[in-house]
């Protein structure tokens, strides 16, 4: 199998891929990384679920699944996320204060006047319960 033959040239095509991918993930592995271990996680609730007056002792809120957009204080979009079925969700968020929004394809009552401030510790997670108002009564 010579230089010019096919599998010649085939094979030398994977020999300088696998070269070049060895000497760039040797300059890549020398950058430092930065690793995420703070954000926030918690449960996201609607309610009143029912109308009328509330009954002590029963819950009117719900999970709720959701897509919510985070801002920094600059009100700059940082990322967007997804609450499960059960109204649980984590992100993962450097330290800082951010604003989280309701997206409006949720069709809510006001979802931008239901902004949540969430401040993100040095360490860690905050762990927060985000309450949306159903308009209902």
């Amino acid at each position: 199998m010579g230089p010019t033959s096919a599998g010649g040239r085939i094979f030398s095509c994977v020999w300088l891929i696998l070269a070049a991918n060895f000497l760039l993930g040797s300059v890549h592995a020398t950058t430092p990384v930065t690793v995420i271990e703070t954000g926030i996680k918690g449960q996201v609730l609607m309610g009143p679920t029912v109308p009328g007056p509330e009954v002590v002792g029963v819950s009117d809120e719900a999970p709720f699944d959701a897509l919510f957009h985070v801002f920094d204080v600059e009100y700059k979009l940082v990322t967007r996320f997804k609450s499960d079925e059960n109204g649980y969700f984590t992100v993962l968020l450097p330290p800082g204060e951010y604003t989280i929004i309701l997206d409006k394809s949720m069709r809510f009552p006001n979802p931008r006047r239901q902004r949540k401030t969430v401040t993100v510790p040095e360490k860690g997670f905050a762990d927060v319960t985000l309450r949306y108002d159903t308009g209902m009564r």
